[in-house]
């Protein structure tokens, strides 16, 4: 859980502030496209946003899903708290948030039918305890669906573009080492987009 204490409040609150920006864009079109990638998704399901920052994708699932459970779950408790306030501020009442870590994630087992996760998987401390986690709390039959920051993306000039913005560390992960993970894992039916500055990876517990 090494990104617990790196989240105070003001740094929650002004990373709010700047993705609240591209939301309305940028969660709004992903939420859409995780409900036509798992159009049996039920209403009333419990669908897990892993590592949910501001609660910001987790608001969209909301609108979209507004008698499922949505639970947003991550390492930190200030980060939680905007999160909170946001779903407070758009209105919408099926949202939770819970403390933990994709390590330690604070579920019952085959208790949830869908896990997301958004540019949360470079953070994880282990990746196989992850997976391994979420296999125990998803339903047989419940699905993951993983968008993370692309290294097959990062050629040397987008490389050099990008170095003075962001930290390097996000593009730690190809399309194919993440199925590879899954795979090990003991998740199956793996599909996505191994294309572009994020890849999308959707899979299913047996």
């Amino acid at each position: 859980m090494e990104q617990q204490g790196q989240w105070n409040k003001e740094h929650a609150d002004s990373y709010s502030r700047w993705m609240r920006i591209v939301s309305r864009v940028f969660y709004s079109r992903f939420a859409q496209v995780i409900l036509k990638s798992l159009p049996s998704i039920a209403q009333g399901a419990t669908v897990v946003d892993l590592g949910c920052g501001p609660g910001l994708l987790s608001i969209e699932l909301c609108k979209l899903l507004p008698n499922a459970r949505i639970i947003g779950v991550d390492p930190s408790a200030g980060m939680l708290e905007v999160a909170r306030r946001n779903a407070d501020e758009a209105g919408v009442a099926n949202y939770d948030t819970r403390l933990g870590a994709a390590e330690q994630v604070p579920l019952k087992p085959n208790s949830v039918n869908l896990v997301v996760t958004q540019g949360s998987l470079h953070e994880w401390d282990s990746v196989e305890e992850g997976l391994s986690e979420i296999i125990r709390v998803l339903r047989p039959g419940g699905s993951l669906i993983v968008k993370d920051f692309n290294r097959n993306w990062l050629s040397r000039w987008k490389r050099a573009l990008v170095e003075p913005f962001h930290h390097l560390r996000m593009f730690r992960y190809s399309f194919d080492d993440v199925v590879a993970f899954l795979d090990d894992a003991g998740f199956r039916g793996f599909q996505g987009d191994p294309a572009g500055l994020q890849f999308f990876v959707q899979a299913t517990r047996p």
